[in-house]
């Protein structure tokens, strides 16, 4: 999609246009990068760096950093913030939403590249760290999305073999995910779905992921993560969580219909939130 876009030059200022000539974004700024994981990197008059998208809608606004990589790679970019204090830039690592995946406080962070994303060299002084950018970076990012193939929540519990999914809350969050056997998924509902379907998508960084979301919103290539509030019910199949012979028969996870699977955590670190029959 990044390519689909060609930065031009006109009086002076760079905008950009589609494959076709259409003008997308007038020209107005002293410098623009090519479109990097949909983020376009400008400078203003005031020599001032910002990340756009291809709406001119600033994702990292104006003198946030005093400095930015040119181009996104897999979904992060170095940038340097000054310290009066100390009279020098300290550089860290964000995603395409802006958010800091890496702290600003590195003295220096070697270019990212694609084949050093699980190590990546930093310095603080002279001592030398790794940094593993596969392990920080835990947020799934619902933007950018290109939709890879569409099942029915029969058909894909078909492909995975799997019985049953269940839509699960986390704890502190809020966020919910689906589970297929020991695998997991994402969740794009805002309530019991009218036409659930199961689509597997990737993100603009890369991510490849099923989500759970309605047939109406196929094509969306931004969408918002669902939450749910906070619940202190136990449906009847969960209040005789007693016996291990219940287990066995099954009657711990059996429900009729979606409102009947609304449970709480009870000690590990989810929540059962509904199952999908």
């Amino acid at each position: 999609m990044d390519k689909e876009y060609i930065i031009f030059q006109e009086d002076g200022l760079f905008g950009a246009k589609d494959q076709r000539g259409k003008i997308i974004i007038q020209p107005q700024y002293m410098e623009m990068q090519p479109f990097s994981c949909g983020l376009s990197l400008v400078r203003n008059h005031q020599y001032q760096y910002a990340y756009i998208d291809i709406n001119n809608k600033q994702i990292i606004p104006f003198g946030k950093y005093s400095w930015c990589d040119p181009q996104f790679t897999c979904g992060f970019s170095r940038v340097m913030e000054y310290h009066y204090l100390e009279e020098k830039n300290k550089w860290g690592i964000i995603d395409i939403l802006g958010d800091i995946v890496v702290p600003l406080k590195y003295d220096k962070i070697w270019a990212i590249k694609e084949e050093f994303l699980f190590s990546l060299k930093a310095f603080l002084g002279d001592k030398e760290e790794r940094i593993n950018l596969h392990l920080l970076s835990n947020k799934v990012i619902f933007d950018g999305l290109a939709y890879i193939c569409t099942y029915s929540v029969e058909a894909f519990k078909e492909l995975v073999h799997c019985e049953k999914l269940y839509v699960k809350a986390q704890p502190k969050t809020r966020q919910l995910y689906f589970t297929y056997g020991a695998n997991i998924g994402f969740v794009l509902l805002k309530g019991i779905p009218q036409e659930p379907v199961i689509s597997i998508v990737a993100n603009s960084n890369g991510k490849i992921f099923p989500l759970l979301m309605e047939k109406s919103d196929i094509g969306k290539t931004t969408l918002f993560p669902a939450k749910v509030a906070p619940k202190k019910t136990f449906s009847r199949a969960a209040s005789h969580k007693t016996s291990f012979w219940d287990y066995e028969s099954e009657k711990m996870n059996d429900a009729d219909n979606w409102e009947d699977q609304r449970l709480d955590a009870f000690e590990g670190d989810e929540s059962n939130y509904w199952n999908i029959e």
